[in-house]
């Protein structure tokens, strides 16, 4: 069912809401999204998002943009569509008297208190003209496999040694919720049933306190619409009670991608321009394995361009496209992302194309950062797109793209929903020879082997067989820093400003070095040029040695860089929210993998530093 007057942007469906998320509404509304089986699209046409790259990768015929609300007046085709939702959790208490229902996923209005009157406690007058809206019960019982369910409150409450006696009747109890007395804890919320039992909510978020009870995974899924259709393999001691508002409930799994210019280096924009728009069509129109001449001839005479120049630009646009990785399901993200390095180390693109990246030899900037990188890239013109892909519960995404894809649907996968941002950004190519030089250092080693014993009995490690790589590390540290330093230079907030790390973590096959940090909104004019003209020779230069200088000592220390384990499980070394760790939003680990010892170097060992040498050489 879609609620009406309950608006919401349409990225937010992308992440942090999306299918299976609880999406909280003024008034203390609680709606799910559903499945795209029940997503509607009256002509989906205008809503196709274009990205090949993207589409291959993610095994679907096409991506989408999430349905937006039209007036007919507006888009008499697409008009008076919205998002299908179902009403959860179901359990629902009055907030004066505290009576309990549990309503159904498809009700359109929050329900209404009935005014049953209890023999004690405050109680609804019978008398009164309106009746108070209840309120969505605030535990649900979560699943590692995906399921989720209302936490059972009826069972809980008829449960344990004092209500052996009491039998719970769906047709003759009622339950009443109350809260209060001398504990702010669980043990103040309390549930008393009409038939005598009662029990306070104490124990309840302990592991294996459902299982206690008797109670299994149902395998609800009621996004899909789904309940004991499958026996839940997960252990009934890891099924837990949780807020529905908290961020373990619900994990996005989301995938991007920078768009890859369709000819390099293309000086006609106005031939960069027909092979933007007309690519597709000629490359699939092929005679016999071979361009089809014809129609390309057709296309120049159409757009007033040489036929033998536009003939030759396909030829080279398709050449690019052939030798590049074949794209699969299966590649890893680095593979899929060793195109997009390849353009972002050298000029590529233009004005007209959705990405324009121009690269600057290192020799062009001032000599105190020359030796730690080996050219820097403007880029002032770049589109990402964003695909849901899934998502997870309890934690963060594991999953291969064609397992999580089945969690959004009952039927074949065909399509995903996606955003389109543009934006702009600066790209960093580290010093190979400098950089591979610093990681084979003994105390390097040492120190990241530190990192790597966290990194293997942790989830986001434990089908990695490898060892952390020190490149890794240092490069999205180093990310970070200067994220941080940029939203002082620039004026951008740290929020809006990203990380994409072109360098593998555990194993060296593809030889990237990169790290680009870009801002991206949803706005068609992208970003006003700060970010770019920061990176300009004269500029980078300062803010990388305050980032530097900065980052020498943090508010915590010694305490922060002398940790031996700190974050989301020890997952990070010298790192806290006082010097290295960002929002949500900036970092693609999760704030986890950082270390500025790595960087600048520790109390004890300033040469284990990669940059240790910069602020002196900045100085002079």
């Amino acid at each position: 069912m879609a609620y009406s007057k309950r608006p919401m942007r349409r990225s937010a469906l992308i992440g942090p809401w999306g299918v299976g998320a609880m999406v909280p509404f003024p008034n203390d509304e609680s709606l799910m999204v559903t499945g795209l089986d029940a997503w509607r699209y009256q002509n989906e046409q205008p809503f196709i998002i274009t990205d090949e790259r993207l589409t291959k990768r993610l095994g679907v015929k096409e991506l989408r943009w999430p349905p937006d609300f039209r007036e007919r007046n507006a888009d008499p085709e697409n008009c008076n569509i919205k998002i299908p939702t179902i009403r959860f959790p179901r359990w629902h208490y009055c907030p004066f008297c505290g009576s309990m229902e549990k309503t159904t996923y498809y009700k359109e209005s929050l329900p209404e208190c009935d005014q049953y009157q209890w023999p004690n406690g405050r109680v609804c007058s019978s008398k009164g003209k309106f009746r108070r809206k209840m309120i969505p019960e605030r535990f649900v019982v979560v699943c590692p496999e995906g399921h989720i369910d209302d936490f059972p409150i009826a069972e809980w409450t008829h449960s344990g040694d004092q209500n052996a006696a009491y039998t719970y009747d769906p047709n003759t109890c009622r339950i009443r919720r109350s809260t209060g007395g001398s504990s702010a804890n669980l043990s103040g919320v309390h549930y008393t049933c009409t038939c005598g039992a009662h029990r306070s909510l104490a124990g309840a978020t302990a592991k294996g306190a459902l299982a206690k009870i008797g109670y299994r995974c149902r395998c609800s899924k009621p996004w899909l619409g789904l309940e004991g259709d499958e026996v839940c393999p997960a252990d009934p001691e890891q099924i837990k009670v949780v807020l529905r508002g908290a961020t373990n409930v619900w994990f996005a799994d989301t995938r991007s991608s920078i768009h890859i210019p369709t000819e390099n280096n293309a000086e006609n924009s106005i031939i960069a321009g027909i092979l933007r728009d007309h690519f597709e069509r000629v490359n699939s129109s092929r005679v016999n394995g071979e361009l089809n001449r014809f129609l390309i001839d057709y296309i120049a005479d159409m757009n007033h361009v040489d036929k033998d120049r536009l003939y030759q630009a396909f030829i080279d646009a398709a050449n690019q496209r052939e030798g590049a990785i074949e794209i699969t399901e299966d590649m890893t993200e680095d593979e899929y992302r060793l195109e997009e390095y390849k353009v972002l180390i050298k000029n590529s693109g233009n004005d007209v194309e959705d990405f324009h990246s121009i690269n600057y030899p290192i020799e062009k900037y001032n000599p105190v950062i020359r030796k730690y990188f080996k050219s820097i890239s403007l880029v002032p013109k770049l589109r990402e797109t964003r695909a849901f892909v899934g998502f997870s519960r309890l934690d963060a995404p594991s999953k291969r793209i064609s397992e999580s894809k089945k969690e959004l649907r009952l039927g074949n996968e065909e399509w995903l929903p996606a955003i389109e941002v543009y934006g702009e950004g600066i790209f960093f190519e580290f010093d190979e020879e400098k950089l591979t030089e610093w990681a084979n250092k003994p105390n390097v080693r040492e120190r990241i082997n530190i990192l790597n014993r966290s990194y293997h009995n942790a989830k986001i490690g434990a089908n990695d067989h490898g060892n952390l790589r020190p490149e890794f590390i240092l490069i999205h540290t180093f990310a970070h820093l200067i994220i941080n330093q940029l939203s002082f230079d620039c004026g951008y907030g740290s929020s809006s400003i990203r990380e994409r790390i072109y360098c593998e973590k555990s194993s060296n096959d593809l030889k990237m070095y990169g790290l680009l940090l870009y801002t991206a909104s949803g706005d068609s004019e992208g970003s006003l040029g700060g970010l770019v003209r920061q990176g300009e020779t004269g500029r980078i230069e300062d803010t990388i040695l305050s980032a530097m200088e900065n980052a020498s000592w943090c508010t915590s220390d010694p305490v922060c860089i002398q940790s031996a384990g700190q974050g989301p499980e020890s997952l990070n070394l010298a790192a806290c929210h006082n010097c290295t760790l960002l929002p949500e939003t900036c970092c693609e680990v999760g704030n986890r993998l950082l270390d500025r010892g790595t960087v600048i170097g520790t109390l004890a060992d300033k040469e284990i530093g990669f940059f240790a040498d910069i602020i002196n050489d900045g100085e002079e």
